[in-house]
């Protein structure tokens, strides 16, 4: 991949010295000779990491508590790209499956970069594009697990870009499908030449050798038991080849009143003077048990093309002739996920209708629909697998999650990621969450829980101890989301403590309050595992301080085990 910077870009070749021009060339040499070429344009909201770091904190408020045998969903609102810095320190490597449906870059005002719209016009549409969609990648990248699947929407304007970054960024050889996804059956009559009827969906893995994708539960012989086959494919019999109807007689369609001629040997044929090739050959009209002259479905031309297609019945009252249906699409579901997607459930209408149902007025154009994104959840996902969706929109993934676990009993759980622009996070994707847990209407809730963070920031000081120390002072609720514990148990200054399904996460803000940590840890009489975060402004994890302690703990400093991770992220911006 070569992206051109803008200040190289604007410089003329006299300009540069010797020394520059041959460091040029060295870059050049070093460069991908195959890829996508584009301007690198700098994006505010990634120069606003250089100066401040990103951190989470609580909307308490917003808890949602229903169901205390099933795992915690977060919604994330704040820029996707400060988000997903976060996350690359609370989940790096865990997350199982992504999926996300970016801006399209149709050039309509569906894609905002600095806070401006990119509209068709703009010569840097593409590069803009690009160089967002590089940086978010680049930081889910590393939050997949080493078996899991990313699964991207995305229409004509950018597939082929995205195609070539994603093998850039996540890896060619990782690459597994693209999947036309039929969404509107009927065809968009705007479109030039053709009526679009499709979307695709890129999918990739984190590594394509330990990917395992599921199957459908189809009940392969319940779906064949109907169907046929012969040289042409799979058939089921259909509607008798002689009409019916108001314009099924004779005198209505006179040029569809013909004799079809069978040979002996089962040929089928029709001739232009409606008469037989051989004196013993059989004729059939379309004539019905009451005598009355009817007429064909099918003109000669048509018989000629689709003799295949019939077939012939002795039947008590004479030869008939039935048409063979074949299937169409979607007729014959497999259990292995074929590469052409289409279910009526997945059109993008219905989608729209549902939730416009759910809110009682149409308050988001385009989601996608949630049939869709739970046969992706459920052909890549176990029942505790981890989904994210860091262009969460409406919601919808976050439904198809809580939907699937209640289908079939999983613990799955979701992190949705979207900025609040429009007020979208707080008035479309948590309430959309709020009535599929809670219920709305006359639909019953699904029982989950919730926690609703935003994204806020630590400055960088001059003096990096202060930074250290102002960094530590904000890291809880970062902690808190890391080891998925959320039930206080100990809130003072400088020691807190929080309990999950699983895990205890103990935090000390200064190594002053170690040993009444280590007293509390004492007095816990389960087996959850105990995680220790301890403030240290030399990296000193203190396992000396902990090794009397009867119970095993794993501890951790901070805030270095975060500066770690955002020197890491950080440090990428603007590397090819």
């Amino acid at each position: 991949m070569i992206r051109l910077k803008a200040d190289i870009m604007t410089k003329s070749l006299q300009d540069y010295t010797k020394e520059e021009l041959i460091e040029q060339i060295k870059s050049l040499k070093k460069s991908k000779k195959f890829g996508l070429v584009w301007e690198d344009k700098p994006e505010q909201v990634a120069i606003d990491c250089e100066t401040k770091l990103p951190v989470l904190t609580e909307v308490a408020e917003r808890a949602i508590t229903k169901a205390e045998d099933q795992p915690t969903n977060l919604i994330i609102e704040g820029d996707n790209y400060h988000s997903l810095s976060t996350l690359n320190y609370t989940h790096a490597g865990s997350i199982d499956v992504i999926y996300i449906d970016p801006p399209y870059n149709t050039g309509n005002k569906d894609f905002v970069y600095n806070d401006r719209f990119v509209d068709k016009e703009d010569g840097f549409r593409h590069s803009k594009w690009l160089s967002f969609m590089e940086k978010r990648l680049k930081l889910a990248r590393q939050l997949l697990s080493p078996t899991g699947v990313i699964f991207i929407s995305i229409d004509d304007n950018e597939l082929a870009n995205l195609k070539l970054l994603c093998d850039a960024v996540i890896g060619e050889n990782n690459y597994i499908a693209t999947l036309p996804v039929v969404m509107n059956l009927k065809g968009n009559q705007d479109e030039f030449g053709f009526a679009g009827t499709h979307e695709y969906i890129l999918v990739y893995a984190s590594n394509k050798a330990m990917c395992s994708l599921g199957y459908f539960p189809v009940d392969d012989e319940e779906i064949m038991k109907d169907w046929l086959e012969d040289d042409y494919g799979l058939y089921k019999e259909a509607d008798n080849l002689r009409a019916t109807g108001v314009n099924a007689p004779r005198n209505k369609r006179p040029n569809l009143y013909y004799p079809i001629f069978i040979t002996k040997d089962g040929h089928i044929y029709s001739t232009e003077d409606d008469q037989p090739k051989r004196i013993n050959d059989e004729v059939v009209l379309p004539i019905n048990p009451a005598g009355d002259e009817l007429s064909w479905y099918w003109k000669k031309e048509t018989l000629a093309k689709n003799i295949h297609n019939l077939i012939v019945k002795r039947t008590k009252n004479g030869t008939q002739f039935y048409r063979k249906q074949r299937p169409a699409l979607g007729d014959i579901p497999t259990k292995k996920p074929k590469s052409l997607w289409y279910k009526s459930d997945y059109s993008s209408s219905s989608a729209t209708t549902h939730l416009k149902n759910m809110f009682g007025v149409k308050k988001f154009n385009n989601p996608k629909p949630v049939p869709l994104i739970k046969d992706l959840i459920y052909l890549a996902t176990t029942k505790d697998s981890l989904i994210l969706d860091f262009f969460a929109g409406s919601g919808t993934t976050g439904q198809a999650v809580l939907e699937l676990n209640r289908d079939d009993g999983g613990n799955r759980k979701f992190i949705l990621c979207t900025n609040n622009e429009n007020g979208i996070a707080e008035n479309i994707t948590y309430q959309r969450i709020d009535k599929v847990i809670n219920g709305y209407g006359d639909v019953n809730g699904t029982p989950a829980n919730l926690r609703y963070f935003k994204t806020s920031f630590v400055d960088q000081a001059e003096n990096t101890d202060q930074t250290r120390v102002a960094l530590v002072a904000r890291a809880t609720d970062m902690i808190r989301v890391r080891e998925n514990t959320f039930e206080t148990v100990i809130d003072e200054d400088l020691l807190k403590a929080y309990k999950g399904a699983d895990t205890y996460s103990v935090i000390a803000f200064d190594p002053s309050v170690i040993d009444k940590a280590k007293a509390e840890i004492a007095k816990l009489s389960d087996d959850k595992a105990v995680r220790v975060y301890v403030f240290s402004l030399a990296n000193d994890s203190y396992v000396s301080d902990f090794a009397d302690l009867d119970r095993q703990v794993e501890l951790c400093p901070i805030p270095e085990s975060i500066l770690e991770v955002y020197k890491r992220i950080f440090d990428q911006k603007g590397t090819k």
